[in-house]
């Protein structure tokens, strides 16, 4: 019997407790002598009182200036219901954002973290310390940027009632709509951060906006939700579709962003700016005025979804307005441009998305779209254009490689890569001006120690080398080769390779202007042969004599060869696996050979012996290239074959194998980098200790397997995919782009 008697007596207990905590519910903590009695029976995070309120007083709206003291606070911001009556738009239960004056504080031990708040808050069924964390927040300046969202929430219930409910029924004076959008937005410029709330303030403020307007201007950030779209931007696009006027990019913008059914890519998302930017100008571009629809049957709806619990089941608005949001075509159009611009971002967002790069800096400036750079308020990019166009109206363009780094205020790097070659070209672009070597385009690229040629206007964005363009680049490289082959560059030597440009009918201007800074900084370049060795090996007879002809019609452009000339011709020969006893046979050749065709750059060749002065107007002529006719494709192939740099080959050079592995479907790279590729991408950061160790299982080198694998990205989605340094980052983004292709 003993069990009996135990649980008789817990019972009793609990009821004298439970007695003792009705009589102190309306009592404040402070003043309770009962509270070290409580026993707590349930660990549920929410709050709900056992009893009613008794309070009869019906809820009152306060006015700011009011003063209404709850418990020991004093509330004078007004923007509340106070009062014990206030039922809920469905008459069932009570307002959510009703303050009872009535209901028990807990002044002792607020709850500002909220851990006693759940969703859906209900003024009153949160706990007593939540109450006074609330009150306190209301009495405040309602400012704290750390105030718990709940109390936020439950303050924005009120607003959003007052403004849809007693709105519609009563007659709220113009100025007081006002203040109370006034304080909409204040909250949304202190908690906006918070997805949520800033979701459910946008949609009021948007919704009110329609009830209220007077006019077509908006607050632009009322046009765009996520995923859903707001009551002012379905009003403003059915009503210029109704009136025959064109969607403005603000709205086309706005369609896409907030559609449903598309979801912008990391690119746009991460450089909303700049997205939002490009589309503007892509729209006006493809659509001039602006898209104009024709208006659909559909009438237009405007659907509100409150956030207050005490609303739900509040009705739509329907307008004798079309739905345009409903077309399918319209938007399609629109979604097309988004794309477009995602990928013209998506170099600068790769960029910008490393933690060690920064978007204020030059660098990212150099990915960035070419109307977006011209547009830029960067006074670091304006002192670099001005910096260029100095020194090409001063010192025909040439520059050392170092000075323009210096421009960037960063550490210069150790090398120039490819990467770093494509960067400062972008760059020197985007200023409004070409940059030669530019590897794009003459497949060299400076040295760190060296200088470049700087010219005005650039290639322009769409520029596109044509087989012209690299045969004469390469008769560039190996005549400026020839002249310093002395260690002077005679005028004469410099002229006729101008004349082959010049007179080159097949060239643009813009081709003529980048080939000649390409000469010039040929010419202001130290000559080095590696890589062409390797090339003109793999070429037959007949291409070499066409090569061999190039050399030493260069060389007789002064009008004489003499013994010296001749050696450096010879060794010049032999470092290109040409035969040496070629250059007295090549001379006789050329200075004994009449043209057969009337095609020439410049003035005919003279006769010329080794000794024998000659006219200084000796030009090449295209005859020469071409000793039969037949093999005039196979001369062009092999010049467009060997117009690649020796900086470029100086970079671990990967021998392309075709790899089909059955899981990541990779092309491009061999066994051991394949498989250094598959075990980085796992994650996206790794320590270098860990990468040494998996390159020392591939035997691999650490820093040559990196340029392999950043050429190999390059080459695939034009962008490096690992980021050296004590920490290595892997770009996982880019890797999902890899297996897309």
């Amino acid at each position: 019997m003993e069990w009996l008697f135990v649980f008789v007596m817990v019972v009793i207990l609990y009821t004298v407790i439970k007695k003792k905590n009705k009589e102190a519910d309306f009592v404040e903590d402070d003043e309770s002598s009962l509270a070290e009695f409580r026993i707590t029976v349930s660990t549920s995070s929410r709050y709900s009182d056992e009893h009613k309120s008794k309070n009869k007083n019906p809820g009152k709206w306060i006015k700011p200036g009011q003063l209404e003291k709850i418990g020991n606070y004093e509330i004078t911001g007004g923007f509340v219901y106070v009062g014990g009556r206030l039922k809920s738009i469905d008459g069932y239960n009570t307002e959510a954002s009703l303050i009872d004056p009535t209901l028990k504080i807990n002044g002792k031990s607020p709850d500002y973290d909220g851990e006693e708040m759940g969703y859906w808050p209900s003024y009153g069924n949160i706990s007593p310390r939540s109450r006074a964390a609330y009150i306190d927040w209301l009495a405040s300046d309602r400012c704290d940027p750390n105030c718990y969202i709940g109390y936020v929430f439950l303050y924005f219930y009120g607003i959003e009632r007052r403004l849809l409910i007693d709105g519609k029924y009563a007659d709220i004076p113009r100025e007081e709509r006002e203040a109370l959008i006034g304080e909409l937005n204040r909250l949304k410029s202190i908690y906006g951060n918070n997805r949520s709330f800033n979701g459910y303030v946008t949609s009021l403020l948007s919704h009110v906006w329609v009830l209220d307007h007077e006019s077509e201007e908006v607050d632009g950030s009322l046009l765009v939700a996520k995923k859903n779209f707001t009551s002012v931007f379905k009003y403003l696009l059915a009503k210029r579709t109704l009136d025959g006027e064109p969607i403005t990019a603000e709205l086309a913008l706005a369609w896409v962003k907030s559609h449903p059914e598309f979801s912008l890519r990391t690119p746009a998302r991460r450089c909303e700016n700049e997205f939002d930017q490009l589309f503007r100008i892509r729209y006006q571009q493809k659509f001039k005025a602006g898209l104009v629809i024709s208006p659909n049957k559909t009438k237009l709806q405007l659907d509100y979804h409150p956030a207050s619990p005490s609303l739900r089941g509040y009705q739509s608005i329907q307008l004798d307005l079309p739905d345009v949001s409903r077309l399918k075509t319209p938007v399609k159009k629109l979604m097309d441009i988004a794309e477009s611009c995602t990928d013209e971002l998506e170099s600068y967002s790769r960029y910008v998305g490393k933690p060690e790069n920064s978007r204020d800096s030059l660098a990212a400036v150099a990915f960035l779209p070419n109307e977006l750079a011209q547009e830029l308020d960067h006074q670091q990019f304006d002192q670099l254009r001005e910096w260029i166009a100095s020194k090409v109206d001063s010192l025909k363009g040439v520059v050392s490689v170092q000075s323009l780094l210096e421009h960037f205020g960063e550490q210069s790097p150790l090398k120039i890569n490819k990467k770093e070659a494509e960067m400062l070209a972008n760059l020197v672009e985007k200023a409004g001006f070409g940059m030669a070597p530019d590897i794009r385009f003459h497949h060299a690229k400076p040295e760190l120690n060296g200088n470049l040629v700087l010219f005005p206007g650039g290639h322009g964005e769409n520029f596109s080398a044509s087989h012209t363009f690299n045969q004469v680049g390469t008769i560039l490289r190996l005549g400026a080769m020839v002249a310093a082959i002395d260690g002077h560059v005679d005028e004469a030597e410099e002229l006729v390779l101008e004349n082959l440009i010049e007179h080159e009918h097949q060239l643009s201007n813009i081709e003529k202007l980048s080939l000649r800074a390409y000469l010039y900084w040929r010419l202001n370049t130290k000559v080095n042969m590696n890589g062409l060795k390797a090339r003109l090996e793999t070429i037959s007879s007949r291409e070499r004599a066409a090569v061999s002809h190039i050399l030493v019609t260069v060389a007789l452009a002064d009008g004489k060869i003499d013994p010296s000339e001749i050696k450096q011709l010879e060794k010049l020969y032999t470092s290109l696996g040409l035969e040496k006893s070629m250059v007295s046979s090549d001379i006789h050749h050329l200075t004994s050979s009449k043209p057969t065709s009337p095609q020439t750059v410049g003035a005919s060749p003279p006769k010329a012996s080794v000794n024998e002065p000659a006219t200084s107007e000796f030009s090449l002529n295209r005859d020469l290239l071409k000793v039969h006719e037949e093999e005039t494709q196979g001369v062009k192939a092999v010049l467009e074959s060997i117009f690649v740099d020796e900086n470029v080959i100086n970079e671990p050079e990967e021998i392309v194998q075709t790899s089909h592995v059955s899981e990541s479907n990779i092309i491009g790279l061999d066994t051991k980098h394949l498989g250094l590729y598959e075990k980085l991408i796992c994650k996206g950061e790794w320590s270098l200790d860990e990468v040494r160790a998996i390159c020392e299982e591939l035997n691999l080198m650490v820093d040559g397997a990196f340029e392999v694998i950043n050429d190999w990205a390059f080459d695939t989605v034009d962008a490096p995919l690992i980021e050296d340094g004590s920490t290595v980052f892997i770009d996982l983004e880019l890797v999902e782009e890899i297996r897309a292709l």
